[in-house]
């Protein structure tokens, strides 16, 4: 067996979900709840039962392309040959790392707190990666200073995420013009790869600014599953410059040949009806029910930017154990919640919430947090 993969750990957040017991409360879920828009598998549906069901080209349908340049407006990525759609963003990220960064020579810079598939897909690939730890006193603000001063010359690619899981916190405009004007005055510029899977879900005054209006060298990843609330339909994409499309089509091709013609229907349906931040609303309310349910019980935690997630810092018993007070947390209290280690040393001390659940769910899961709070 491949060596490689008996060196990676496994999901600590699906092994969390796996203990849970009926009567327990999640607050660990990635994942919307929503249910879909039928009329949007009816409407792709349609255009099947018009046009069957074949393979599509490797980068997908032309028209769905030409669509998403209409309706996303990428600064610098405004072409149909600069996409490619995927099984979603996870395959996005990995197409981005494998098809960029050589393993004999290339490092990998990856901004911490974030989702582990980025260290995951490098570990796979034997790609060297170094950390950048974003300051858990700044609550974790993006700062450009920190990551320019990480830079080595042998770093040929940087991936942040943005709104970002788990920290919830957005890019702002300053920070990403400060970091693509120090990263175009090297000699040797590398690659940013931006994870937008959360882009649609903010509660900042302005949508989240984009690094590709600043710095040409940007890839983009994006999908529908969080937007709106289409998880299994497995359906994403990769936005990235010309010159990095053909080892990206190469690698999707032997994958996948091309991503699902139903799910990429669904893409046009939604740009072309502008419903890509339909449930922002929704998510917005259950924000503020949500933290006001915190604040009300006196758990500290840091105010949402975006995404459905609140990092919750933990009492002194177990600021230096997020993985042992998670899985007390389950199991004396019964509530699922996903420790900060997770997603790097950075975020050592916290609790990831989320607040995709029924209302009446995310009260009494509060309430049992409280209780383990005022027992430690």
């Amino acid at each position: 067996m491949n060596s490689r993969l008996a060196a990676i750990s496994p999901s600590l957040i699906r092994e969390l979900n796996r203990r849970k017991q009926p009567g327990d409360i999640d607050l660990g879920l990635g994942e919307p709840l929503l249910p879909p828009d039928t009329s949007l598998l009816a409407a792709a549906l349609g255009w099947l039962e018009q046009n069957g069901c074949r393979y599509g080209p490797n980068a997908g349908l032309l028209e769905v392309r030409e669509t998403m340049v209409r309706y996303l407006g990428y600064p610098g990525l405004e072409h149909p040959d600069q996409i490619c759609l995927t099984n979603g963003a996870q395959e996005a990220v990995f197409l981005a790392i494998k098809a960029i960064c050589d393993d004999q020579t290339d490092e990998m810079l990856i901004i911490e707190p974030t989702y582990p598939l980025y260290h995951k897909i490098a570990q796979l690939e034997a790609i060297n990666v170094r950390n950048v730890s974003l300051p858990a006193a700044d609550n974790f603000a993006f700062a450009a200073d920190t990551i320019l001063t990480a830079l080595q010359p042998q770093t040929r690619l940087i991936v942040l995420c943005s709104p970002c899981n788990p920290t919830a916190r957005i890019a702002s405009e300053p920070m990403l013009d400060q970091l693509a004007t120090g990263l175009l005055a090297l000699a040797n510029p590398p690659w940013v790869l931006v994870d937008e899977s959360y882009h649609e879900i903010f509660y900042t005054a302005q949508e989240p600014p984009r690094l590709a209006k600043h710095y040409p060298r940007t890839l983009v990843a994006g999908s529908l599953s969080k937007s709106n609330a289409l998880t299994g339909l497995r359906i994403g994409w990769l936005l990235a410059p010309l010159p990095v499309m053909p080892a990206t089509l190469k690698i999707h091709q032997l994958l996948l040949t091309s991503a699902s013609i139903f799910g990429q229907r669904i893409v046009c349906e939604i740009l072309t009806r502008r419903l890509l931040t339909v449930h922002r609303p929704y998510y917005d309310e259950q924000r503020r029910s949500f933290t006001s349910l915190l604040e009300r019980h006196g758990i500290p935690h840091l105010p949402p930017e975006g995404t459905f997630y609140v990092l919750a810092k933990l009492p002194t018993a177990w600021a230096h154990d997020s993985i042992k007070a998670a899985y007390h947390l389950l199991e004396k209290f019964g509530v699922v919640a996903i420790p900060g280690r997770a997603f790097g040393a950075a975020a050592e001390g916290y609790l990831r919430l989320s607040f995709v659940a029924p209302p009446q769910l995310l009260e009494e899961g509060v309430a049992r947090l409280s209780r383990f709070f005022a027992a430690s």
